[in-house]
Formats: structure tokens, sequence, C-alpha cells
């Protein structure tokens, strides 16, 4: 009975996490991609180079309903995404200390996301900006530990822990450039490509995660 209760739930955990994270990456690039869509048609000098995501967060109307509902409903489907990730990588071998660190800050990382989405900075800049140190901190600690957590484990394919450590510089590299611009040492447009390719590795890594490890032969 205890075989059948733990073949079952090897096969439930996968299977799940594979689901909710495809509807997780496809919803928000059906987000992103219709708010980006949105935008253009207002503003056709639009460009990842020069308009940040939180632009067209801000900006009224179908944009900004797109993006920011959008986001807002993404947020706790990635947060689930987590979770199920942290009970797979557990069945493959990883502990609880492992699990209590990754939800904890996984955690405060989703609450900033929440907070400078529903906080445009033509809202709040001040809150509009903790919850950017909150998200964007938060991802590269978390993807920090996921990285070292995963190439440790064996059944884990490498690839995993790779776009966990690319998560990592480009989310860097973007908070990096967002307080230099912040200290005014480089222009506002500086940061805006980091961001487009940190939010993009964040859904590719989300696809990549649930899909791979969601096979319920992997292990």
């Amino acid at each position: 009975m205890t075989t059948n209760n733990y073949n079952q739930n090897t096969i439930i955990v996968p299977a799940s996490l594979k689901l909710v994270g495809i509807i997780g990456g496809i919803w928000a690039l059906l987000t992103i991609g219709g708010a980006t869509l949105a935008y253009i048609l207002e503003h056709p000098d639009f460009s990842i180079f020069t308009t940040y995501l939180s632009d067209i967060g801000a900006t009224p109307d179908w944009p900004q309903i797109i993006f920011n509902s959008g986001t807002l409903i993404v947020v706790p489907i990635r947060y689930l995404v987590l979770v199920l990730l942290v009970i797979r990588l557990m069945q493959l071998g990883a502990g609880k200390s492992f699990a209590i660190a990754t939800l904890f800050i996984g955690f405060l990382s989703t609450a900033g996301t929440a907070l400078m989405t529903a906080t445009p900075y033509t809202v709040s800049m001040a809150l509009h900006k903790t919850g950017i140190g909150l998200y964007f901190l938060g991802v590269v600690v978390l993807q920090t530990i996921i990285f070292f957590k995963e190439w440790l484990l064996k059944e884990v394919p490498k690839i995993l822990p790779i776009l966990s450590l690319l998560m990592v510089l480009l989310y860097l590299v973007f908070l990096t450039m967002f307080v230099l611009y912040d200290q005014g040492t480089v222009s506002r447009t500086a940061p805006v490509i980091w961001e487009w390719l940190a939010i993009l590795s964040s859904i590719a890594w989300m696809l990549a995660q649930s899909i791979l490890l969601g096979k319920a032969d992997h292990g």
C-alpha cells in the first residue's frame, strides 16, 4: 500500500508541475504579447531597447489593464509552479532546508511582483521601486539556490541549472543597471533590454523546468 501511494504521488506531482507550468508560461506570453500590442497601437515608436515593461503597465486603458491584470493573475500560478518544483526536487533528493529556503525567498520575490504591478510608478514610485527590488533581488537569490541544488542532483538534466544560472546573470545585470540609472550614472534606456531578456528568460525557465521535470518516468 505504501509503495502504491508513493508511485501515485511521483506521477501526480510531475504531471501537475507540467500542466501548471505550461499554463503559467503561455499565460505570461499572452499577457506580455497582448499588452505590448495594445501599447504599439498608440505608441508606434515602441522598442524593447527603449520601452520598459513598467511603461506598458503605466500606460492608461488597455495596455495597463492587460499587463497589470494578466501579471497579477500569473503571480499565484508562478508560485504554485515553484511549490510543485520544490516537491519534485525533493522526490529527486533535495532536502527540507532547501525546500524551506526556496519557498520563503520565492514568496518574497512573488510579493515583489505583485507590489510593483499593483502600484505602477505613476501611482507610487517608492512602492514600485520596492517591488522591483524584492522581485529582481529575490530572483537572483532564489535561482542561485536552485542552480546549486539542481546541479548536484544527478536525475536533473543539466540544461535546467544552466537556465537558472542564466536567469541569475540577466537579473543581476538588470538590477545593477537599474541602480546605476537611479543614481544618474547611465541613461534611462540602458537597463531596458536587460529587463526584457530577464522576463523572457524567466518564462523559458518555467516552461523548461515544468516540461522536463514533468516527465513521470524522470526518476
